[in-house]
């Protein structure tokens, strides 16, 4: 059965005979809590970024990711930023729907893989005074410019609700891979 697009209708894909995407990944997400030996993950939740075959490399990622290509723009994708609402991820995205205020930040770590196709990025929203603090957070995009209202996302994607206080971390890990 060939992966079919709800935003190219007529548009099938089947690659080498099997149904496949070319770009997809998941996004790791663990709150992380003081325990009586230390910090222990309170809750950990791994997302598939895509849905029904549709890989959720939104549409104006997947354009930008050609300007980098081509050297037409040079803001990387490497600001991350996270939000409250529950509305599944579209390809028509563009930045989260419902963000959390102060939560756009720079990428903590941008890495390939050795010897995979396998990019991977990490943040992580620290304890402690002056954090953010908020509830029923459950969408994360991966943006390429910290600026109002974030630059354009390369991918949004969803995750059971959590809610972070001043003493938990939230550490957010997107692996995209193309194959």
């Amino acid at each position: 059965m060939p992966t079919t697009y709800p935003d190219a209708p007529g548009l099938e894909e089947v690659i080498l005979g099997r149904d496949r995407d070319d770009v997809g990944g998941f996004a790791t997400v663990e709150l992380i809590t003081p325990g009586p030996n230390g910090p222990q993950v309170k809750s950990r939740a791994q997302v598939a970024v895509r849905v029904k075959g549709h890989n959720l490399v939104v549409n104006s990622g997947k354009r930008q990711l050609w300007r980098l290509a081509m050297g037409l723009q040079s803001n990387l994708f490497d600001q991350f930023r996270i939000g409250t609402s529950a509305a599944a991820a579209a390809s028509g995205d563009a930045n989260v729907l419902s963000p959390v205020a102060g939560t756009l930040v720079t990428a903590d770590s941008m890495t390939l893989l050795a010897a995979t196709r396998t990019a991977q990025w990490i943040i992580s929203y620290p304890s402690g005074g002056g954090s953010i603090s908020a509830a029923d957070i459950q969408e994360v995009a991966l943006l390429n410019q910290n600026t109002s209202p974030g630059g354009t996302a390369m991918m949004r994607a969803l995750f059971p609700p959590l809610t972070k206080t001043t003493a938990d971390k939230l550490k957010i890990t997107y692996q995209a891979r193309i194959t």
